[in-house]
């Protein structure tokens, strides 16, 4: 029993970052991201491709730019702590898609997806709430984004040949 006390006490006195996900792993984060419809990330809006996964949308929209795109899982990187909460770095459930671009201003320049989960259930990630994205601009400045069309209208300003598979209209 006290044994189990002094663990218990050391867990909570670690930093949010070094605790586990609460049961999830980082991997399963990864892989329902992937998996998510972009309906589950677009607030609930119905649009022609609400459909298709993240991983899919993604890779067809950086094809001919990227190089690579590294997912990881874990603590949310795309963050606001003026406002606490879901949207602050203490937040642990999230995966990103970090683009490696095949011509990158800089070294810096790696434009990173971010998708957001709720609390976990049963052991599995939480439903997929949100989208957050960065990248820098045409005009060398960073930008960050919180829906996905968005990202897509600043990723075509910067990139604008036409993607590589051509996308379905709303209008």
């Amino acid at each position: 029993m006290r044994r189990n006390l002094l663990l218990l006490m050391m867990a909570w006195a670690l930093p949010v970052e070094a605790q586990p996900s609460h049961g999830v792993s980082n991997a399963a984060l990864v892989t329902a991201a992937k998996q998510a419809t972009l309906k589950m990330i677009d607030y609930g809006e119905d649009r022609c491709d609400g459909a298709m996964t993240v991983e899919t949308w993604l890779a067809a929209l950086v094809a001919k730019e990227a190089r690579s795109i590294t997912w990881t899982g874990g603590k949310c990187v795309l963050v606001n702590d003026m406002r606490p909460g879901i949207d602050a770095s203490s937040w642990p459930y999230c995966a990103q898609a970090t683009i490696a671009l095949a011509h990158p201003k800089d070294r810096k320049d790696s434009p990173i997806v971010e998708i957001y989960f709720e609390k976990p259930d049963q052991g599995r990630p939480g439903k997929v709430y949100a989208f957050r994205g960065t990248m820098v601009t045409r005009d060398g400045g960073p930008d960050y984004v919180r829906f996905r069309k968005d990202f897509e209208a600043v990723w075509e300003e910067r990139f604008p040949a036409p993607p590589a598979k051509p996308r379905c209209k709303d209008e």
